[in-house]
């Protein structure tokens, strides 16, 4: 487990969010614990621009973006160059991606084999996705 505010480079935002929020339960007995957790959490949040709604939407839902390298590789993006070089954008595509209500069509689609074009009619991600699809910085190689 990491420290809270410091997520490892190869967790993603989301699951570190959630991992401190579960933690929540087990340091609530203690005045000074909780304290240190609220300005870890205060901190954490402000870092990575989460917003209450956003902290208290990946505590409830979870933090699994699994569908999006689905995603990606349907769409013919590099994940691999992606994190390299907008690392900050990947997370904001995770983060957008957990919080997503659209998990079960996204899933429905991933195993029709029909996510291009599904993805466009419900994807949060799809304006910045179809920007990544078009940019040779960003193309997976065949």
């Amino acid at each position: 487990m990491t420290a809270p505010g410091k997520p490892t480079r190869n967790a993603p935002v989301t699951e570190a969010v959630a991992d401190v929020v579960r933690e929540w339960e087990e340091i609530a007995g203690s005045p000074s614990e909780l304290e240190a957790f609220g300005l870890a959490m205060a901190n954490m949040v402000k870092d990575l621009g989460l917003s209450p709604a956003e902290v208290r939407a990946l505590a409830t839902k979870g933090s699994s973006a699994k569908e999006l390298p689905c995603l990606l590789e349907a769409l013919r993006i590099s994940i691999r160059a992606l994190a390299e070089k907008e690392p900050m954008l990947l997370n904001d595509l995770r983060r957008t991606c957990a919080v997503c209500e659209h998990k079960q069509e996204c899933d429905a689609d991933i195993a029709a084999g029909t996510l291009i074009p599904g993805y466009q009619r419900y994807c949060l991600n799809v304006d910045t996705l179809d920007a990544l699809s078009h940019d040779a910085n960003f193309v997976a190689e065949s």
